[in-house]
């Protein structure tokens, strides 16, 4: 039925040449009244104007409530191990619209991304299409004109009336069938086994990973007379024995005769098995080695993926019961003993929070609930009531997921386990949270906790950098002030690192974003004078988030002076170490402005300015591959020394130690 029209309402404009990505998403957000519109009608019109005749390559589609991504991650390495070419598409998405559409196992750059926006808006001639609609028929483009063997196609909602399902599959997997997305897909497993099964085709062979199917998606299968490999009665999975040599027990999948050892994590067992019986009928004879080492350094973003150790942090989109059951029995199977687990939830207002907490109590000793602040998601106080509703106990709110994992990582203790959980939001906050380190916390894990201080002493700067729009400077400075509850970009402390004195300064990420604070350049030459006046060397971490020194020290009268200020550490026979920490964010790479007496970089450092996807567009044939990473820069002699963020207080100690004749007592 058409919508009724409304003569106030001007349609949005197409972007136009030179349009980034984010101007075409905040298009794609415009086109269409409703966010979710099931219904495959709208969709196939325009898919026939971009594909008269199916595209070349095999189409396996998979749908599931649970699972469904890593079953896409599996069987794209397990194709890609057996020479075959892959593009997959998934959703949603972490960080970056781009992950959503995998070529070859790498992001769709932003040019490639564009043009296939372009591609399906100048098919669409006035066909209203969903956020989701545009963008599967974008990805259908790209993987055919990457050419690509197999394209692998994650269902997004359902499946019979889904987007993705206007492709005919030529191999289908279903992960799970369990309760969610109700208002859409109905109250119970019967329907939505149906909503699922809707992605099977006639004789077509498909994989179904649940133990307990729906009847619906059985009876489906036998009346498309489709080839069902069935979990529990074609194939099993079942605990390996431990070896002799008091090897852990792990997992093997037995199917057509052939065993094939299993890694027990971090991926849900039932996907990477529903992946590896797919792949008995797509590469039949790839060889069980192969698969194995395929399979074996697999890893999915989000999916119960490990971000920090001491304690140890994971995080994990799981979002609904069945989800949390599985949570549940692998932060058991991953805790220690000895050890506490912390829980950080997060949800949507539509999902099933009681059900997820009833699966989770049993797993966690403390809690930490925090709001959401995107379309659907709970406040702190919404997500506080519900608990109440369960009984739930030992727990405590926070505003943030971000204010909450703060507060969980200062009562854990090493051997605690935190978990951050309850949907793709969560972690996507958590994952930038978690990978940018504070410049308070980074001084905090490098500095012996007793007699460490803030050296803070009131600064007015002197040379304050000049931006285009004052008011634009004043915007960005306060909005990085507010979160990071700093009042500049560096923070000095004074201290000591294994009993080791010394001064030490971190620049703060958030600041990193248009400003690098006020006083950055004055408080770069108190922490040297510091240094001095103490008669101790100085440690200076660049910014988790991109070190652009050379901003925070922009102006030429603030390196006058800190060129002047190290000058005189260097005659006084203090050294000065730069440390160059990894980048977190695809934006600002390390710099090497601020060289010292001794360089370290971490190992996933870059040096330079320019965005990562700028760097590749360059077409210079002088520019080696990996010239911006740590290796390369050791290699060339622009850092001494490659350190992980775990070993960089040993070693600097040691070789600050050495350097002054003390001994050092061993980290420990």
């Amino acid at each position: 039925m058409p919508l009724p029209s409304n003569n106030n309402v001007q349609p949005p404009v197409a972007p136009g040449a030179g349009a980034t990505v984010d101007q075409w998403l905040s298009y794609l957000e415009a086109l269409h009244p409703t966010e979710i519109d099931l219904g495959l009608d709208r969709v196939l019109v325009v898919l026939r104007r971009l594909f008269p005749r199916k595209p070349p390559g095999r189409i396996i589609t998979v749908a599931g409530t649970n699972g469904k991504g890593s079953a896409v991650a599996s069987l794209e390495a397990l194709l890609q191990a057996a020479g075959r070419t892959t593009g997959a598409y998934t959703s949603p998405h972490l960080e970056v619209y781009n992950e959503r559409i995998r070529l070859n196992g790498r992001n769709i750059d932003d040019a490639s991304l564009v043009s296939v926006f372009e591609r399906v808006e100048a098919a669409r001639r006035g066909v209203s299409l969903t956020y989701f609609e545009f963008g599967t028929l974008a990805a259908f483009v790209a993987l055919a004109e990457a050419g690509v063997d197999d394209w692998l196609l994650e269902v997004g909602l359902g499946g019979r009336l889904d987007a993705v399902n206007v492709m005919d599959a030529d191999l289908a997997i279903i992960t799970s069938v369990d309760i969610d997305h109700v208002a859409f897909l109905g109250d119970n497993r019967e329907v939505i086994g149906f909503e699922k099964a809707g992605v099977l085709r006639p004789r077509i062979p498909a994989v179904c990973a649940d133990n307990d199917p729906p009847r619906s998606v059985l009876q489906q299968a036998a009346a498309q007379k489709v080839d069902l490999a069935l979990a529990g009665r074609d194939y099993q999975v079942h605990p390996m024995k431990a070896g002799q040599d008091s090897a852990p027990a792990r997992l093997v999948l037995i199917h057509q005769g052939r065993e094939i050892a299993l890694p027990s994590g971090p991926l849900p067992v039932s996907s990477v098995a529903a992946a590896v019986v797919a792949m008995h009928t797509l590469e039949p004879n790839l060889e069980i080695g192969r698969i194995e080492r395929a399979l074996q350094q697999l890893r999915v973003p989000g999916r119960f993926e490990r971000m920090s150790e001491r304690p140890n942090i994971f995080v994990d989109v799981g979002h609904n019961p069945h989800a949390a059951r599985w949570l549940a029995s692998r932060v058991e199977a991953e805790k220690n003993p000895d050890g506490r687990v912390i829980a950080v939830y997060a949800a949507l207002g539509d999902k099933d929070i009681n059900g997820v907490l009833a699966a989770m109590k049993p797993a966690v000793d403390h809690w930490w609930l925090a709001g959401l602040t995107v379309p659907r998601g709970l406040s702190v106080q919404s997500l506080q009531e519900r608990a109440q509703s369960t009984d739930l106990v030992h727990y405590e709110c926070a505003d943030t997921v971000s204010q909450a994992i703060s507060a969980a990582r200062a009562i854990a203790r090493p051997k605690d386990l935190i978990i951050v959980f309850g949907s793709f939001f969560t972690v996507a906050e958590a994952r930038r949270r978690l990978t940018r380190m504070t410049a308070r916390e980074r001084l905090g894990s490098f500095l012996d906790s007793d007699g460490r201080e803030e050296l803070a002493a009131a600064l007015v700067s002197s040379d304050p950098l000049s931006f285009e729009s004052v008011a634009r400077y004043q915007d960005e400075l306060d909005a990085a002030r507010q979160v990071s509850g700093e009042n500049d970009a560096l923070v000095v402390m004074t201290g000591t690192t294994l009993g080791v004195p010394l001064v030490a300064c971190a620049f703060e990420a958030s600041f990193m974003a248009g400003t690098m604070g006020e006083v950055v350049g004055d408080k770069f030459v108190q922490a040297a004078t510091a240094a001095i006046e103490r008669r101790v060397p100085l440690v200076c971490f660049s910014s988790s988030g991109g070190a652009r020194i050379q901003e925070g020290l922009s102006a030429l009268l603030q390196m006058a002076k800190a060129a002047a200020v190290l000058e005189r550490m260097r005659q006084e026979g203090l050294p000065y170490i730069s440390v160059m920490t990894e980048q977190v964010s695809g934006e600002v790479s390390a710099s090497l402005a601020m060289l010292g007496d001794l360089n370290i970089a971490e190992p996933d450092a870059r040096a330079g300015y320019a965005r990562s996807e700028v760097i590749e567009q360059v077409e210079l044939e002088a520019l080696p591959e990996g010239f911006q990473g740590s290796q390369f820069l050791l290699d060339k002699g622009a850092v001494d020394m490659i350190l992980d963020r775990h070993q960089m207080r040993e070693r600097i100690a040691h070789i600050l130690a050495k350097f002054a004749g003390q001994g050092v007592p061993s980290a420990p």
